[in-house]
């Protein structure tokens, strides 16, 4: 099938003409052999429910990178069969565009050629002098419900998202989005890391995790609600301690996986994204926070660089490190 085309027009608009685009191509799709024949690749996976923050972890990320200085950034366009895929700087410039005027982004629809992927590179304009190149990698919550085994049921993941996990030459930063609207949390992480070791011998090699707690006011509500294993509820504060207690105390399985990795710090963190008014019945993000972010993206930067973020040792003996704090 060709392209639909469209011929060049222009209309009489005061301020000048208006040139329609030549061609539309349609929207791109990856393929399970794309995806296979990838050389290389640092991914970012948030994994959740639907509506347990995935997308809007990747979007707040984003527009601390371009709000901020410390990082100068490049959104690649990669080359297909119909030529340069601008779908990624398309995305990143909606979500630029929802961050002005506090809308928080739209779900990831939930069909398999949904699927995305935005590859980034993040260099540092000041401090130590480093970069990392990392991928997001898109994937609606009612595809990775998969996952879960039920009666008669067995757990699997559509064809392209498998195609990733199976290539031996990509690297992944899994994120367990931790949202206190699910009790099923437990069910689903402990779930997929099982299917994991079952279906792809190697992958946990190639595989750091996190765990992020997508509404921290609403998960200390509960915690000192319920309390937590001991049945104390006195928190004041969603601090580290609190946070270990909530993850012990509502997904056990999740801490022991969390707790047992063999990395020397796999994350864990809040996610305060700043205030939030309901106006017109749609929550709008008034003013920003960036301190949990930054924490979360100076962590993945370096599981994908190998380095950590900040000051040089020049800096750092002079006293220059003011912007990193």
């Amino acid at each position: 099938m060709t392209d639909p085309i469209i011929t060049h027009a222009f209309g009489t608009d005061p301020e000048g003409p208006k040139r329609i685009p030549l061609r539309l191509r349609p929207k791109p799709v990856l393929t399970v052999e794309d995806v296979a024949n990838k050389k290389k690749g640092h991914y970012l996976f948030s994994f959740g429910y639907p509506g347990s923050g995935k997308t809007t972890l990747q979007w707040m990320m984003m527009n601390y990178l371009i709000s901020k200085t410390k990082f100068d950034i490049d959104i690649a366009i990669p080359d297909n069969k119909e030529g340069p895929d601008w779908e990624g700087p398309a995305i990143i410039n909606d979500w630029n565009k929802q961050w002005i005027e506090g809308r928080f982004p739209e779900r990831t629809p939930a069909a398999e050629s949904d699927i995305r992927e935005i590859e980034i590179t993040a260099q540092t304009t000041s401090g130590k002098k480093l970069d990392a190149n990392f991928s997001f990698l898109e994937v609606s919550g009612e595809l990775l419900q998969q996952v879960v085994p039920a009666k008669g049921v067995m757990p699997d993941l559509k064809p392209l998202l498998r195609a990733y996990l199976e290539n031996q030459r990509l690297k992944f930063v899994v994120i367990f989005m931790l949202s206190p609207d699910r009790e099923e949390n437990d069910i689903l992480f402990a779930n997929f890391i099982s299917y994991v070791k079952k279906s792809f011998p190697g992958l946990l090699d190639r595989m750091s995790i996190g765990v992020v707690l997508s509404k921290p006011e609403e998960s200390l509500c509960r915690l000192r609600e319920f309390g937590d294993a001991t049945g104390r509820t006195g928190f004041t504060k969603l601090n580290t301690e609190a946070q270990i207690a909530y993850l012990k105390k509502f997904c056990p399985r999740t801490y022991n996986i969390w707790s047992g990795w063999p990395e020397k710090k796999p994350l864990l963190s809040p996610l305060y994204l700043g205030e939030i008014e309901i106006i017109e019945g749609e929550p709008r993000l008034m003013e920003f926070d960036f301190h949990h972010i930054e924490q979360i993206f100076f962590w993945l930067f370096e599981q994908f660089a190998g380095k950590r973020p900040g000051p040089t040792f020049w800096q750092r003996f002079t006293g220059w490190t003011k912007e990193w704090q």
